[in-house]
């Protein structure tokens, strides 16, 4: 249910290298005025990541006036509205955000598979029509997330890449992050109404080979449905 919610602060940290999408930078300037909310905008940079974002956190921790931090990636773009994430008041919540893994381009709205069959990675895409509206997930991704403050007081040192015993990564720092934070009883949520374009540098020859995947999965679908 949505609420009224004029008096909530967001801190707004658009996490970059150095520059940002044109595009996003018209949409800032419209964010800053938006009427039901205090909003903060920070444009941080510091490397790595993980520590940049955890920096963010801290910064946030002592700014008492604001109820949500939502981190942006510089080369995401939501849509205008995208500030009434807070008005659902969930713990963890995104828009839907979309990138290139294992030679596909997936939706980044994830469940756990616990314990994941052989050869396959702790999470997977959720099923979805996509006209769901609000879903609760295992996990999304950092690049657009909305997170209450309750959540951040509790979850410390957030954002940290897990790594094997070889040193090999495991998982990544937002679905480290989405983990910790359900094992305290948080939740995590995608809004499908609130899709975000991501702009990225990609090989076409790359993307050709992902439709050609596509075309055959599409094709081996059709014919376990024909018989």
């Amino acid at each position: 249910m949505l609420v009224n919610n004029k008096t909530k602060g967001i801190y707004i940290a658009v996490l970059n290298q150095g520059g940002i999408r044109p595009e996003l930078t018209l949409l800032l300037t419209q964010l800053t005025r938006y009427p039901n909310y205090n909003i903060y905008l920070d444009f941080p940079a510091d490397k790595p990541i993980s520590h940049n974002r955890n920096s963010i956190v801290k910064r946030f921790l002592k700014m008492k006036d604001y109820d949500y931090l939502f981190m942006l990636d510089g080369d995401i773009i939501p849509p205008l509205n995208i500030l009434d994430l807070a008005d659902y008041q969930k713990d963890i919540i995104g828009g839907l955000c979309f990138a290139f893994m294992d030679n596909v381009i997936v939706p980044l709205i994830l469940r756990k598979q616990d314990p994941p069959p052989e050869g396959e990675k702790p999470y997977k895409v959720m099923d979805f029509e996509g006209n769901e509206g609000l879903v609760e997930c295992d996990a999304i991704g950092s690049g657009c997330m909305m997170i209450k403050r309750e959540v951040l007081e509790k979850v410390k040192a957030p954002f940290l890449n897990i790594y094997d015993e070889d040193g090999i990564k495991k998982l990544g720092l937002d679905l480290s992050f989405c983990q910790r934070a359900k094992e305290l009883g948080f939740k995590v949520w995608c809004h499908l109404d609130f899709p975000c374009s991501h702009w990225t540098t990609l090989d076409l020859k790359t993307f050709y080979g992902a439709l050609l995947l596509l075309k055959e999965k599409k094709e081996d679908i059709c014919k376990g449905l024909l018989g």
